[in-house]
């Protein structure tokens, strides 16, 4: 027997709502998830708060995305690559 509860099969709760409308949702909302977009720029987290070394971690690879895509070559072109490495240095991770 399959006990994989599908998305409109009622909600084990007891609510008498779907699944999908229900407990999917509170349940898909304690797991990390990651993404980006077609800069491979955004990473969104939800769920337990990142420790500071996990936040520097996420810095370090936000930095180093935007260093190896297109938007680095016309920082270093506009400003120089002393103000481009400042300005790199101000884009960090955040936790809200």
């Amino acid at each position: 027997m399959n006990d994989k509860i599908g998305r409109n099969d009622p909600c084990p709760c007891g609510s008498g709502h779907k699944y999908k409308k229900c407990c999917m949702l509170k349940n898909a909302s304690e797991l990390p998830v990651t993404w980006s977009d077609e800069e491979g720029m955004h990473i969104i987290s939800q769920g337990v708060k990142p420790t500071s070394s996990e936040i520097d971690q996420m810095t370090k690879e936000y930095q180093n995305q935007i260093r190896n895509s297109p938007m680095w070559d016309e920082m270093v072109n506009e400003f120089g690559k002393e103000k481009a490495e400042e300005l790199l240095k101000e884009c960090k991770a955040e936790v809200k």
